[in-house]
C-alpha cells in the first residue's frame, strides 16, 4: 500500500512576484496582494491543510519562482 502524503505547514520563502498562480489554485490557503501573499490564518493549523494537499501541491507547482 502506497503511503499518501500529507501538508500540514505551509509557507512562502522571500521572493514572490504575486502572479496569482498560488491563489487561483488553492484559494482558501492563499491570498495575493498587491504587494505579497500570504498564508490565510486558518491554513496554519495542520487539521485545515491536510485535506487541501493536493491543492497545496498544486499550487506549488505552479509557483513560477518555486517560493512555496
Amino acid at each position: 500500500m502506497a503511503i499518501q502524503p500529507v501538508v500540514t505547514k505551509v509557507w512562502i520563502e522571500p521572493g514572490c512576484i504575486v502572479c496569482d498562480a498560488c491563489e487561483t489554485a488553492a484559494p482558501t490557503v492563499f491570498e495575493v496582494t498587491d504587494d505579497t501573499c500570504l498564508i490565510r490564518p486558518e491554513a496554519l493549523n495542520a487539521s485545515f491543510t491536510k485535506p487541501l494537499t493536493q491543492a497545496i501541491f498544486d499550487a506549488a507547482l505552479e509557483c513560477p519562482v518555486d517560493v512555496i
